[in-house]
């Protein structure tokens, strides 16, 4: 987050400005001169009071020992401008007339064109309004978001009716809501709308309810008035208390908790704002500076700042790190009822009793968006991670708005004046609580869907009954649901069943074809070699045979002359035989091959043939699958909600157990 002070006092000066300035304002041309001549005394880097050096551009833009005073392409916006024009304290210079107009005006151009250096300088791309916003999910845990898992279900006050709600809130992260009750607070699912568990609060009324960043911790604020005030961090898993700060002679209306859960701000009737250190439970700050009943204490969401607001129309913003004051907004005209942060720490929005719902921009310390909310009182705001906002006010109307401040919808009036707003992690649901101790979740699409909370819950025993009737009423939906769900596994298994079945039937005729491909291969390479061999034996027989010829036309009269003709003869002989063999095996390895090809172009036909089944058979597996990951959903979420009976019925039955009758 970006954020902006001026710390004390400039030094100035008496000479005067260029009279005229060239058509480019520039740093070095331009507004160094001025600076020179009102400022550069203390705001040097030599002695820079409060952090602030003016006598180089780097130094400007950098800022103070509390952030930036200058923002390119808006000067209103610059905490600078703000002081040199006297539109905010402390006004610059201190205890003198402003400085000249024409100077005024010149610094007010230099921002504006981008505060350019000097004249060889291009201007910036301006920075987008403040109301631009884009959802963040900061702050979000690992994992699954904090629910709770084994809350106390006893009721420390049991009541005929529920007293006023003085707060409600809802988790960033997760669908609880927690609602403030009589000595307790009671978590509730804020789908179902099932009581979850009881914090119990003996110090007696909550009336400041905020979740911690990360949803894992609700921090309560309240005590008795004119007796007793603390603040109480409970785990929202188990219910535990895991700090307690403040020991308030009256009761304590507001309580915050920084992003890492080290700090507590609290507010009340004394008109202190008081930071503890929730590791020592030592007291950090004690701020005073309001005049009036602080009723509303919020941290930003990166912990930076802290925002209060008091009975008497005071607002103030205080840097956390130092408890030292940042921004005082004086322009509502009542008491302040609410504050709520943007998620990114640059918007909050305060709620008044003067009707109004004002959106500020922490960097320019400006109200940017004005909400005439609610006739005779705006009551309650909250954001949701979209940043729209929610608000409640006397008229007895919930509202909510859209990022820029514009209506979307009005919600159904509810009894008497709305006390307190909040809406769920998803947008989905807004809550409200009234005067007369009524508690309405709406849908934020369907104003007419909603559901009751009660801030007064039965006892334990009561409840039981009630959980034991849900969960007969779920047994059978989940048996059905169990059911189908086995049935459409099942499908699924016998649709992958018959897809691996023709895919090995495919596969195995592939494997064939490969197989009599290599034979079919092997059948010819060896004809074509019989082919050459029975060339080779064709011209050794001719070459026998014309030695045969030769012996017979020679002497055939002698016994060695009858001999060698007779070998020779032999010899053609067992060629023509050899000859005759090769052939035979050619023949025999051609029709191999020939066989081998006609069984490859079948096995192929058969194979290419199955592609239609396994397209068939793999459609249908997709298709069974689809089903059962349609339905695993609603499949689990029956099964979740039948859970998550049983463990409060668990739960409940230890607590009757623990106190029969509740």
């Amino acid at each position: 987050m970006l954020w902006i002070s001026l710390s004390a006092g400039f030094a100035w000066g008496q000479e005067k400005p260029p009279e005229e300035a060239a058509s480019k304002v520039t740093y070095d041309d331009h507004i160094k001169p001025i600076f020179r001549q009102h400022c550069l005394n203390c705001h040097n880097q030599g002695e820079a009071k409060g952090g602030l050096a003016l006598d180089t551009l780097q130094a400007v833009i950098t800022g103070g020992g509390s952030g930036e005073i200058v923002f390119d392409g808006d000067h209103e916006g610059s905490r600078l401008w703000q002081l040199i024009a006297h539109e905010d304290t402390p006004v610059m210079p201190p205890d003198q007339d402003k400085i000249p107009q024409d100077q005024i005006d010149l610094v007010a151009s230099w921002i504006r064109g981008g505060m350019l250096e000097n004249s060889g300088s291009k201007a910036k791309k301006k920075k987008t309004s403040s109301l631009a916003f884009s959802s963040s999910a900061g702050g979000r845990p690992e994992g699954p978001p904090p629910m709770p898992e084994q809350l106390p279900q006893s009721v420390p006050v049991l009541s005929q009716r529920a007293a006023a709600i003085p707060a409600v809130a809802a988790s960033p992260w997760a669908p609880l809501i927690a609602v403030s009750g009589q000595k307790q607070v009671a978590m509730y699912h804020a789908d179902t709308g099932d009581l979850l568990g009881i914090l119990p609060f003996p110090e007696g009324i909550p009336l400041g309810l905020r979740f911690s960043r990360d949803g894992g911790y609700l921090v309560v604020a309240g005590g008795e008035h004119s007796a007793m005030g603390i603040a109480a961090i409970y785990n929202i898993k188990t219910g535990e208390r895991v700090a307690e700060v403040g020991d308030e002679l009256d009761v304590a209306f507001d309580a915050d908790v920084n992003e890492d859960l080290s700090l507590v701000a609290l507010g009340g009737p004394q008109r202190m704002l008081r930071i503890y250190n929730t590791q020592t439970g030592e007291r950090v700050f004690d701020i005073k500076k309001h005049t009036d009943w602080i009723y509303s204490v919020a941290f930003s969401p990166d912990g930076v700042l802290i925002a209060s607001g008091d009975r008497s129309a005071g607002l103030i913003v205080w840097e956390a790190a130092t408890g030292q004051q940042y921004l005082d907004l004086v322009e509502h005209k009542g008491a302040i009822n609410d504050i709520a942060w943007r998620d990114d720490s640059n918007v909050f929005a305060s709620a008044s009793d003067d009707g109004n719902v004002k959106l500020w921009d922490v960097n320019s310390g400006a109200a940017i968006k004005t909400i005439s909310a609610h006739p005779g009182g705006a009551t309650g705001v909250a954001f949701d991670h979209q940043g729209r906002l929610v608000t409640s006010g006397k008229d007895q109307k919930i509202k909510l708005w859209n990022a820029n401040g514009d209506l979307i919808r009005e919600f159904p009036a509810m009894q008497e004046a709305v006390l307190t707003v909040g809406i769920t992690h998803d947008g989905l649901r807004v809550v409200g609580g009234d005067w007369t101790g009524t508690v309405i979740v709406s849908e934020s699409e369907n104003p007419e869907a909603k559901m009751s909370l009660a801030a007064n819950p039965p006892p334990p025993a009561e409840r039981l009954t009630l959980q034991l009737g849900k969960l007969a009423a779920v047994e059978p939906e989940f048996q059905a649901s169990q059911a189908q769900a086995d049935a459409l596994t099942a499908k699924l298994a016998e649709a992958t069943k018959q897809h691996t079945a023709l895919i090995a039937q495919r596969d195995e005729k592939l494997a064939l074809t490969k197989q009599a491909e290599e034979l079919a291969g092997k059948a010819v390479q060896h004809a074509d070699e019989l082919k050459v061999a029975i060339a080779d034996q064709s011209q050794a027989s001719r070459d026998l045979y014309d030695r045969v010829v030769v012996a017979r036309l020679g002497n055939l009269e002698t016994a060695e002359g009858q001999q060698a003709a007779a070998e020779r003869e032999s010899q053609l002989a067992a060629s023509l035989s050899a000859i005759a063999k090769m052939r035979q095996e050619q023949i025999s390895e051609r029709t191999l091959a020939a066989a081998k090809q006609l069984e490859i172009g079948q096995l192929k036909i058969a194979a290419e043939a199955m592609a239609e089944p396994i397209r068939t058979a793999e459609a249908a597996q997709i298709a069974a699958k689809t089903e059962v990951d349609t339905f695993a959903a609603q499949h689990a979420t029956i099964a979740s909600k039948k859970e998550s009976i049983e463990r409060l019925v668990a739960q409940l039955r230890q607590a009757v157990e623990v106190a029969p009758g509740g």
